[in-house]
């Protein structure tokens, strides 16, 4: 039984029901946009070097 503060157990996952949906590439740059290690490098990174560490994660920039 939950209480009115523990959230249901399927609250989180219902919350990501959208990924179904999704293409692969899609669905890939979902999950590399929230890994720890490219948010750092990315947002580290000054804005003229973004390009130069796309390859590093597996992307290629539009020209």
């Amino acid at each position: 039984m939950h209480s009115d503060l523990t959230p249901a157990p399927w609250a989180a996952s219902a919350a990501y029901l959208y990924a179904l949906d999704l293409d692969g590439p899609t669905l890939a740059w979902e999950y590399l946009r929230r890994h720890p290690g490219y948010r750092v490098a990315w947002l580290g990174a000054p804005r003229k070097r973004r390009a130069a560490i796309a390859p590093r994660w597996g992307l290629r920039c539009r020209s």
